[in-house]
């Protein structure tokens, strides 16, 4: 058993974020020399609408994490994972296996907030087109978002990446709506790294003069914020933006009703492919 290669192996399983409780068993199964094995763990996470109060509902997650040994040397790879989410209000799971290299190594949590439809931004390496050395290769923040309408051959859902190019401004987004609180420059800092990271987020909306407490995710796809009330129900802009509306206009107000969301066309103008720190706002 090759002890530089098992340590290597279980410090990855520590980083993608599932701790130290599959070290023993990883090392029964190099030990035994498997060319191929599985290992099963599950993990809770709280909701981000329920992080003030956990006791509402807990969403379960699945990992099976997937190893294999390479023939020529007889080194282990920990090549892919599969996550299955139950959610707290559901009993069908939501699945996705991650590649660990072509899905850019997509952490336990990570997973996790893209099972739940949250959208997060990730540095990745891509190859730099401009520079003068052959192969060289750059960070870029990239957005990411699973298409969960949408189920492949393979029983993954699409993961669909939007590069800078596609031109989502997040700070942008955020100064659109009249969210209370936020001309504190450090606590905006706090709110948009958050976003970043794909936590829902806590907030305080102004709405026909009345302030409501909501929760903001962000939503590269359609370049904008997703809100929702403290009951998680999707509010739209001509809610928020009602008493604006010209005199006369039959529009029902934010808080009477939830307007059902409208029609979007399937457009795919972005390129499609298929444990860090973070702040304490949301999940």
């Amino acid at each position: 058993m090759d002890q530089k290669n098992l340590e290597y192996l279980q410090k990855t399983l520590d980083y993608l974020g599932f701790g130290t409780r599959l070290n023993e068993v990883l090392e029964s199964a190099v030990y035994r020399g498997l060319d191929r094995f599985s290992l099963g763990i599950n993990q809770r996470y709280i909701p981000g609408e329920f992080r003030s109060d956990p006791a509402k509902g807990v969403d379960q997650m699945r990992f099976e994490i997937n190893f294999s040994k390479a023939k020529e040397t007889g080194v282990y790879f920990l090549n892919s994972y599969e996550g299955s989410l139950i959610r707290y209000n559901t009993s069908e799971p939501v699945m996705q296996r991650f590649e660990l290299e072509r899905d850019n190594r997509m952490s336990a949590l990570q997973c996790y907030k893209l099972l739940c439809g949250l959208s997060l931004q990730k540095e990745i390496l891509v190859k730099n087109t401009s520079g003068s050395t052959e192969g060289e290769r750059e960070r870029v923040p990239v957005w990411f978002r699973l298409d969960l309408s949408v189920t492949g051959n393979n029983g993954n859902h699409p993961v669909n990446k939007f590069f800078p190019g596609y031109g989502y401004d997040l700070e942008q987004s955020i100064g659109k709506y009249p969210f209370k609180g936020l001309e504190d420059e450090e606590k905006k800092q706090a709110v948009t790294k958050a976003l970043r990271y794909g936590n829902l987020v806590e907030l305080s909306l102004s709405i026909d003069g009345k302030e409501h407490a909501v929760y903001v995710a962000a939503n590269p796809r359609l370049k904008t914020l997703d809100i929702y009330s403290k009951d998680m129900q999707q509010l739209r802009d001509n809610q928020i933006f009602s008493s604006q509306k010209a005199e006369g206009q039959n529009t029902p107000r934010a808080f009477e009703g939830i307007l059902p969301p409208p029609q979007v066309a399937k457009q795919f103008p972005w390129k499609q492919q298929g444990g860090d720190k973070e702040p304490k706002i949301g999940r």
